[in-house]
């Protein structure tokens, strides 16, 4: 079995990994408005969304280095499924922690909540998408 070893740059100009790429800015922005904030780094909502930030970041990025490098092609895995998994789960624990940072009335925390929300939002918009190929594949090989 012969393993590509060459890039998906293609990947890079489509809708996933754009969305991708916005994902991990996002957190990015979020995680540096959290920690330059006027609030000690010791409060629970400042440190949950912080939390929820970099697991987002490196779960993110690793989705996006996988697909940028096709590593998992001949795995014998579901990506779709995988996939709807993991952006349900990130797309979840971003609103809970966006909605934890949005009930202080901070500058710096608003901010964070208004980038956490549009990482959830496009982490819905790809669990959806997930899902709905995944029915779309069901449908077509006739299984449940």
């Amino acid at each position: 079995m012969s393993v590509n070893h060459d890039f998906d740059r293609k990947y890079l100009r489509s809708i996933e990994g754009l969305c991708k790429i916005t994902c991990l800015l996002c957190a990015f922005i979020g995680f540096l408005c959290i920690a330059c904030s006027s609030v000690r780094l010791s409060n629970f909502r400042g440190c949950f969304y912080m939390i929820v930030a970099v697991i987002g970041f490196v779960t993110t990025l690793a989705l996006f280095v996988s697909r940028y490098l096709r590593l998992g092609q001949g795995w014998q895995l579901n990506s779709t499924r995988c996939s709807l998994g993991v952006h349900a789960t990130l797309a979840l624990s971003h609103f809970i922690a966006s909605g934890l940072v949005l009930s202080l009335d901070i500058g710096s925390y608003t901010a964070a909540a208004f980038f956490g929300l549009t990482i959830f939002s496009i982490n819905a918009l790809e669990a959806f998408g997930s899902y709905r190929r995944s029915r779309q594949r069901d449908v077509s090989t006739q299984t449940v």
